[in-house]
């Protein structure tokens, strides 16, 4: 077994944790499922070293760079001289916070008070008196579009190598080091759509809690160019590495290492047309979904004694073809991943998947 964290960690998105209910083991919710597979915003204080994380329903996400110029005016010039000072770059992000049961929701709150928290500074004790020690600096972690640049640089790769290598994990200490400089929370108490839960007298828990804030960054990277025209961050801010042909028109599967063969490329375009045969028409979208479950069903009988006929086996292969030719090629392996998962009982595998396909658009 493995010693190496986990982010977040094992049971921290438990709908259950602080108010079981006779419910409890016959009901796995779908949005903590993603959010335990890495789709989470998170805050790490930097002076304690504590972290705080937040399913990733996000509502805004909005990024502004502002150049800092100083202006010299000088006689007999139309122009005055413009000298650099800095480049700051702002985040600003909302989120929602939405609770499924009671217990939830009292975790919900807490995480939030957890993140209020986080605005203060260290103190120390000094001859009995309070001095500040430490600022309250935070490290902000957006999945892939807020992380700190960690990106090895690596040359002579495949455009689809470099695509297929992008990805970010959840860990908080690979967010953005910065501050927030303003945080807005709405508990929604006269939304009566949203409503709170009475937990006792006197006292209520929000069903949905809203959080907006400003975040500025700090850089711990130099940022610019070098006398030779390269950069001195490659992979900033997002982490993306192009190869030298990014900007090429080039036949290639992103789950691939390199071009298209003749072969795979008449095969990718049986696919599309088997996709285009089936899902684009009237109630092409519910087919879609209605598949997507299907082979999560499979995948769960697979694994049974009896095991899938030559019939059913010829389906879910078909179904896999047709999906990946619709561009659904992940969505299918996890539906059918999910199927036949060993951690949950079969009905609360039907109920994640039922959750998850219900949750997406999956045709624009």
């Amino acid at each position: 077994m493995s010693n190496e964290p986990t982010f977040p960690p094992n049971n921290y998105f438990n709908v259950f944790k602080y108010n079981r209910s006779k419910n409890t083991n016959t009901y796995t919710s779908p949005t903590s499922y993603q959010a335990q597979s890495g789709s989470v915003v998170s805050f790490l204080h930097e002076p304690s070293g504590k972290s705080v994380y937040f399913k990733a329903f996000i509502i805004a996400f909005n990024e502004s760079y502002s150049s800092d110029w100083v202006s010299e005016t000088v006689f007999g010039r139309t122009d005055p001289i413009q000298h650099f000072k800095q480049t700051t770059r702002r985040i600003s992000l909302g989120l929602k916070i939405p609770a499924e049961t009671d217990s939830e929701a009292f975790e919900n709150l807490g995480r939030v008070q957890q993140l209020t928290q986080y605005l203060y500074p260290n103190y120390t004790t000094i001859n009995n008196t309070q001095t500040l020690s430490q600022n309250p600096f935070v490290r902000l972690k957006v999945m892939n579009l807020a992380q700190k640049n960690i990106a090895e640089v690596v040359s002579d790769l495949s455009n689809a190598e470099y695509y297929k290598n992008y990805k970010s994990t959840a860990d908080p200490g690979n967010g953005l080091l910065g501050v927030i400089t303003n945080l807005n929370i709405s508990h929604n108490l006269e939304n009566n759509d949203v409503g709170v839960i009475t937990k006792d007298s006197n006292t209520i828990l929000p069903k949905m809690i809203e959080i907006n804030l400003d975040f500025t960054v700090i850089h711990e990277t130099q940022l610019g160019w070098n006398s030779e025209g390269a950069p001195l961050s490659p992979t900033g801010p997002y982490g993306i590495m192009a190869g030298p042909n990014a900007g090429e028109d080039l036949d290639v599967d992103p789950g691939t290492d390199g071009a298209l063969t003749p072969e795979e490329k008449a095969k990718n375009e049986q696919q599309r047309l088997k996709a285009a045969e089936r899902y684009n028409r009237m109630g092409g979208e519910a087919r879609m979904k209605k598949d997507l479950m299907y082979l999560n069903k499979m995948a769960g009988k697979a694994r049974s004694k009896k095991g899938l006929t030559a019939k059913q086996q010829a389906n879910v292969a078909y179904l896999h073809d047709t999906l990946k030719g619709a561009g659904m090629g992940a969505e299918a392996e996890f539906m059918a991943n999910v199927g036949a998962s060993t951690d949950y009982t079969p009905r609360q595998r039907r109920a994640m998947a039922a959750g998850i396909v219900s949750a997406q658009d999956f045709i624009g």
